[in-house]
C-alpha cells in the first residue's frame, strides 16, 4: 500500500471514529472545556489532513492524521472521550 492509499484509508477510519466519540465528562467542567477544546484540535488536524490530501501533499495528510488520531486515542484511554466499546477503532485502557 503506498502512502497515497494509506492516507485515503486513514481518512475513512477517523471520519468513522469521530462519528463514534461523544464527551464523556461534565460540560460545565474543566475536563468539559478540557476536552471541547481537544477536539477542536482533533478536527483541526483532521481537516488539515483532508485539505493536505487534496493538495497531493499526502506526508503532511499523513502527519496530521497521526497527530489528531494520537489525541483521539490519548482522550478515549483517559476516559474524557468515549468511542463504546469498538477496540478496532479506539485504543482502550482495558
Amino acid at each position: 500500500m503506498d502512502l497515497k492509499e494509506k492516507v485515503e484509508r486513514y481518512i475513512s477510519i477517523e471520519s468513522e471514529a469521530l462519528e463514534k466519540l461523544k464527551i464523556s465528562v461534565p460540560e460545565n467542567s474543566f475536563l468539559g472545556d478540557f476536552t471541547r477544546n481537544a477536539m477542536e484540535m482533533i478536527q483541526s488536524y483532521y481537516s488539515d489532513a483532508k485539505h493536505f490530501q487534496e493538495k497531493g501533499d499526502f506526508i503532511n495528510a499523513f502527519a496530521a492524521l497521526n497527530y489528531s488520531y494520537g489525541w483521539i486515542d490519548c482522550l478515549v484511554r483517559l476516559g474524557v472521550l468515549d468511542g463504546g466499546e469498538d477496540h478496532r477503532l479506539f485504543t482502550h485502557y482495558k
